[in-house]
């Protein structure tokens, strides 16, 4: 299985590092108008956004060459979680598309999403 691009600082990604935690809700709508509410799993699947500035050309270009790799959201890699660098198996990028951004000589911008999976 694939992981996820190292910098060459060897950190993941940059500060601040937001994550989220979700859960699946599922909903029943009575014919009176109520609702019903209850979990389609027991655990919450984490995200993280990655934005990544101030990239080298080859280390956009690793990015760059991962997600290509992958075929967008279609291929599950291992994330180490940056908070407590556990491996976290079963994640996907979120987006189908990468944004990349090249400002100058040596300084690039990476931006994505990854999600947690079940699998």
């Amino acid at each position: 299985m694939a992981t996820f691009p190292l910098l060459s600082s060897g950190s993941l990604t940059q500060y601040p590092a937001p994550f989220l935690v979700s859960q699946n809700v599922g909903v029943i709508r009575f014919v009176d108008g109520a609702e019903q509410r209850f979990l389609l799993q027991g655990v919450g699947l984490r995200s993280w956004q990655i934005r990544l500035d101030l990239l080298s050309e080859s280390e956009v270009a690793a990015v760059e060459s991962f997600f290509e790799e992958l075929s967008g959201t279609y291929s599950s890699f291992t994330f180490v979680d940056p908070v407590t660098g556990a491996s976290v198996p079963n994640c996907r990028i979120a987006e189908s598309s990468l944004v990349s951004t090249y400002v100058d000589v040596n300084n690039a911008s990476a931006f994505l999403w990854v999600i947690e999976t079940n699998g």
